[in-house]
């Protein structure tokens, strides 16, 4: 059964909430973890960044529906992609708390992950200042993501030290924005439709 467009809008922008309160978790266990406060935190950091992996499938084909034959084909090629990136960083993250990989293994699944993910943002962009299906707003702080995830990596080759801590939560700062913009538009397109 195909879900009607509103009722995707709408169950797609409460997953992304969804998203972003698991994202803030999985910030602040990873923080508690490499802070010295326990090991424990590491893994309750794999399961709430599975959980946010898992809960950004819906928005992703939320913004494929809303998108519609004007950004087709590409778009539901980078759809299809950023969901099994999403799906193989969640599951890797999953066997690595099971103790199936370890976590060399988990880097590199969720190393392959995220790179369509990341493209996905990247096609909201063009979705929201070009295109104009989204709100300028997603497509703004989607750029801003990028673009700080370019400083973090830039600062990582520098030092490994109190910045690039710093680096790292403006970046996750600035996938907040981002995610919580989509959920809103989400939102605010259910309500419209």
């Amino acid at each position: 059964m195909v879900m009607e467009g509103t009722a995707l809008y709408r169950v797609a922008g409460v997953s992304a909430w969804v998203a972003v309160v698991a994202f803030i978790v999985s910030g602040i266990t990873i923080g508690l973890f490499f802070g010295g406060f326990g090991q424990f935190w590491g893994p309750i950091n794999d399961i709430a960044t599975s959980i946010t992996m898992f809960a950004l499938i819906l928005p992703l084909l939320a913004v494929d529906r809303m998108a519609g034959e004007q950004a087709m084909p590409w778009l539901r090629v980078v759809t299809v992609a950023a969901i099994a990136g999403a799906l193989l960083i969640a599951t890797g993250l999953i066997l690595l708390v099971v103790g199936v990989i370890d976590l060399q293994t988990s880097f590199v699944t969720f190393g392959i992950g995220v790179v369509p993910v990341l493209v996905w943002m990247g096609a909201l962009i063009v979705l929201a200042l070009p295109m104009d299906v989204l709100p300028p707003i997603v497509g703004w702080t989607a750029a801003l993501t990028l673009g700080l995830i370019g400083v973090a990596v830039a600062t990582s080759l520098v030092t490994t030290g109190p910045l690039l801590w710093v680096a790292g939560f403006v970046v996750a700062a600035g996938f907040v924005l981002c995610w919580s913009s989509l959920a809103m538009s989400l939102l605010r397109s259910a309500s419209a439709g």
